[in-house]
């Protein structure tokens, strides 16, 4: 699973939700892909965010321009 993937539990129930968006980071393909973040991984966290929070946000690649 992704580094960036924080998950828990709070008085509300369970969170789940990706630093990587949070922060605001600008990774590229391939270095989403070398952390385990691929294109298959992000509909899985995406899905699981919107169950747990409603909301979910994934890291999108940017240009390796």
């Amino acid at each position: 699973m992704c580094p960036y993937i924080r998950k828990g539990m709070n008085i509300n129930g369970w969170y789940y939700y990706c630093d990587a968006v949070a922060f605001g980071l600008k990774l590229t393909g391939k270095d989403l892909d070398s952390i385990g973040c691929t294109e298959e991984q992000r509909k899985i966290c995406k899905s699981l965010m919107e169950l747990a929070v409603g909301v979910g946000i994934v890291p999108e690649p940017v240009d390796e321009g």
